[in-house]
């Protein structure tokens, strides 16, 4: 039987298996699970909590991970008082799909818009703002143009500062796309991001693309390149943090912390302890800031403390963590930041099972960025898990539910 394309994450593994003609005690007994662990993951009745936990399911099947991971998590629009509606940034896939390929020649005009580099980067720092607040549905209209227009301009004018923009643009792009579930197209924006910052010989735009590319690696189940690009870049970056420049210490850092997040996810504790010390000493010099979009300071250190304390299985560790961040040092533009924060304590609480404290966290999350609740799938898979067992019939559950569309 083939397997189909929205099967879970457990319908996958037991598919694989059954292809390799292992039982559920062989596989068990190979990852040191008991069978019933299994027989639950398969059923759907327990969910893969830790992108380790793939990686060794594919690993004793001989398979590459990203044939395990789960299909694409898309959100639906929702109505928000005050806020129009929201949820709607996949709408717009077709137009920045089409602003993505098509050929852009010396010929083609601009449909009467003004492109020029003033423009532009005002255009991509509008963008990474509705980026860093989780404001996808701002975003999706405005990339369309901004592909054109970004393009048009560089085939009038190829120059490092041209071909700048060009990459700016299409780590933008990427982020969006890999953010509401698209597959293909964040691997493409990610490529042509890279390229452009090659092009222009600029050390600080390659290493911000590396980034990029890490986040689009891991999210595709290449762990070790997710881990290998980002550390590759960093010591290319920066030789001594004391002389380096703001900027490329607030790019530095975040490589060093994508490289972390990577060593989590392959269980790797030594490299996760390494990376976030180099971390914190270049939060220490560097301060709060928000160079290149990157938000690296001591605060999203703090922050990514707690999430690798979950990655690597102890929520408790987590909650533990999470008392010593301090969000309110964080710029207001930061939201997302912010939520993505008080979405991971939430987890940890959810895996706790202290539910009441879930909720709350990710009643604030909410507040802060919805739509970061509507296109993350931990949040939707939290969300389900508690209606499953909730027994007090919670109307603030309910009413989160309701926003999500969980069920």
């Amino acid at each position: 039987m083939a397997l189909s394309e929205d099967a879970s994450v457990g319908e996958r593994i037991a598919y694989h298996r059954k292809r390799r003609g292992m039982s559920q005690s062989v596989l068990s007994g190979l990852l040191g699970r008991s069978e019933e662990w299994l027989s639950q993951i398969e059923r759907g009745s327990r969910s893969v909590e830790r992108l380790t936990t793939i990686v060794d399911v594919a690993r004793v099947l001989r398979i590459e991970p990203s044939l395990l991971l789960p299909p694409p998590f898309f959100a639906k629009p929702r109505q928000v008082a005050n806020n129009g509606t929201i949820g709607t940034a996949p709408e717009w896939v077709p137009a920045i799909r089409s602003a993505m390929m098509r050929r852009v020649g010396s010929t083609e005009d601009s449909d009467g818009r003004q492109v020029d580099a003033w423009t532009l980067s005002q255009d991509i720092q509008r963008g990474f703002g509705y980026s860093q607040t989780e404001r996808w549905s701002d975003l999706g209209p405005l990339l369309p143009d901004l592909l054109h227009d970004v393009h048009w301009f560089v085939s009038h004018s190829e120059t490092p500062d041209s071909l700048r923009l060009l990459s700016l643009t299409y780590r933008l792009a990427s982020g969006m796309l890999d953010r509401i579930g698209e597959v293909h197209l964040p691997w493409i924006a990610a490529e042509r991001a890279s390229a452009a910052a090659d092009r222009s010989g600029d050390p600080l735009l390659m290493a911000g693309a590396a980034w990029r590319w890490a986040v689009v690696l891991r999210h595709a189940g290449e762990l070790e390149e997710s881990h290998n690009v980002p550390m590759r870049a960093a010591d290319a970056l920066v030789d001594d943090i004391q002389s380096a420049s703001p900027q490329a210490l607030s790019v530095y850092g975040s490589l060093l912390l994508k490289g972390a997040v990577a060593a989590a996810s392959l269980d790797d504790r030594q490299h996760v302890s390494e990376y976030l010390n180099r971390a914190q000493e270049v939060a220490e010099v560097a301060g709060e800031a928000n160079h290149f979009w990157f938000a690296f300071g001591p605060t999203n250190v703090a922050i990514h403390r707690v999430w690798l304390d979950l990655e690597l299985g102890d929520p408790t560790e987590a909650v533990r963590a999470a008392d010593a961040v301090d969000t309110e040092r964080l710029p207001a533009h930061l939201a997302e930041r912010r939520a993505s924060h008080l979405i991971t304590v939430a987890w940890a609480q959810y895996l706790r099972r202290k539910d009441d404290l879930a909720i709350e966290a990710l009643t604030e999350a909410r507040v802060h960025a919805p739509e970061q609740l509507l296109f993350t799938r931990k949040v939707n898979d939290m969300l389900a898990g508690m209606l499953k067992r909730d027994r007090r019939n919670r109307r603030q559950l309910r009413a989160l539910a309701d926003f999500a569309g969980a069920t």
